[in-house]
């Protein structure tokens, strides 16, 4: 464990994946980032893309297609909240295609553009997650608010996820 990154990726229903990996590449608002054991602890925005999990060679072991939420890392641990993720391997372009056609909504939308997107090599930013950076007025927020306003969004994933644990630990018993 100690050059490895100890991953742990959440959704709103639960722990979606826990692990080791020697590196993370995470789809941060403005690039990608190599998360790297001993990494400084950092906070990150995620905007929609491709989370990738790699081997001590480099080599991409896993990859993910992730929306838009916010990842912490510290002490050589990466937790990753995001609103949905899908399995790379999962999602053929026909199938993604006919998603964006028949979404229900602008943020399912957009999430399958960019798996249709990545898929046909096309990478872009879709920066859906940079209204954050704006208070209501549409003036920029300070850094401080900026910094709030992700902890606030971490503390809410954190209790919906601690919430779905209680209700799933008083079903089984």
């Amino acid at each position: 464990m100690g050059n490895d990154i100890h991953l742990t990726i959440a959704v709103p229903s639960g722990i979606y994946k826990e692990g080791n990996a020697a590196s993370v590449i995470l789809p941060a608002v403005r690039a990608d980032i190599n998360i790297l054991p001993e990494r400084a602890p950092s906070v990150f925005v995620l905007d929609f893309g491709v989370i990738q999990i790699l081997e001590a060679s480099g080599s991409v072991k896993e990859r993910y297609f992730i929306r838009p939420g916010v990842a912490q890392v510290v002490k050589n641990q990466c937790q990753v909240m995001t609103q949905d993720i899908i399995p790379f391997e999962d999602i053929k372009p026909y199938d993604a295609k006919r998603k964006v056609e028949t979404a229900a909504d602008e943020q399912e939308r957009l999430f399958y553009q960019m798996i249709l997107d990545y898929q046909r090599g096309i990478r872009r930013r879709y920066l859906r997650t940079l209204k954050l950076f704006s208070d209501k007025s549409g003036l920029p927020k300070t850094h401080e608010e900026v910094v709030a306003d992700i902890r606030a969004e971490m503390a809410e994933l954190e209790k919906r996820i601690s919430a779905e644990k209680v209700s799933d630990k008083k079903e089984e018993a």
